[in-house]
């Protein structure tokens, strides 16, 4: 018997509703990949050949993967375009993509943040990024800044954190310009991955830097930006397949 198919439809509050061209089965299953709790497992009533998952069912941080019948469902059409753009409500930003996984399942990224650092545009000039973006349950106040994080061996003086101020602005608006020579730590002859962060304020706990306000499940390898070259070595922005922003650098001739 070949595996079922869903068409699903997402809108911007988190819910998430699964079509399938049968009614047959009572539910469907979402388990959250590497869980092993009773809450990374949902079950949702199949009423007729409809299954919905609601924006009020709580869903951890993570990927679930999708069964009826105890067999993996296959994607079909996903609507997903009231995922672009989104302006997130109060409360958590809570985000849930439906998605084809590598070979040919259907699965769900979930993201939940609370506060939660939205990258937007960013700018190159004079070996610098610029980063724009808007900040969710919080605000940039006195002592914000931005953080660019490397984890390192024991050997190499543990991890490294390299910071920049902040400008905030109206709405939760903020701008930071990261200079790539600061993360240029010699001797540059292995790649390496800064992390970034954004702290509100002094003293209160940092926020991840992402970009996850819209359909996009993966930007690992579909955002691409310019790389700025300099002597020894070559630096560029980059997207964790977890949508984090990072800066990459790569030794060069």
């Amino acid at each position: 018997m070949s595996a079922p198919t869903a068409h699903c439809t997402a809108d911007a509050a988190g819910t998430v509703i699964f079509e399938f061209a049968e009614a047959v089965g009572t539910e469907l299953v979402l388990r959250r990949r590497g869980g092993a709790t009773p809450a990374d497992e949902v079950r949702l009533p199949l009423t007729g050949p409809r299954a919905v998952l609601d924006r009020a069912t709580p869903l951890a941080e993570g990927h679930w993967d999708i069964e009826r019948d105890s067999r993996p469902v296959r994607p079909g059409t996903r609507d997903l375009r009231a995922l672009v753009d989104r302006v997130p409500g109060a409360g958590p930003v809570t985000v849930r993509v439906p998605y084809p996984t590598a070979d040919g399942r259907l699965a769900l990224r979930c993201w939940v943040r609370a506060p939660h650092a939205e990258a937007g545009a960013i700018h190159f000039a004079d070996g610098a990024m610029t980063v724009e973006g808007v900040l969710y349950g919080a605000e940039a106040g006195d002592g914000a800044t931005a953080e660019a994080r490397r984890c390192v061996s024991p050997h190499d003086g543990g991890a490294r954190t390299h910071r920049v101020p902040v400008t905030g602005g109206a709405g939760g608006a903020f701008t930071f310009t990261l200079p790539y020579t600061a993360l240029a730590e010699p001797p540059m002859t292995v790649r390496r991955l800064w992390d970034l962060w954004l702290r509100p304020a002094h003293g209160e706990a940092p926020v991840r830097l992402s970009r996850i306000l819209d359909d996009v499940w993966d930007r690992g390898s579909i955002y691409v930006y310019p790389a700025y070259r300099a002597d020894g070595w070559l630096a560029a922005p980059c997207y964790s397949g977890d949508n984090d922003l990072r800066v990459r650098l790569d030794p060069g001739d």
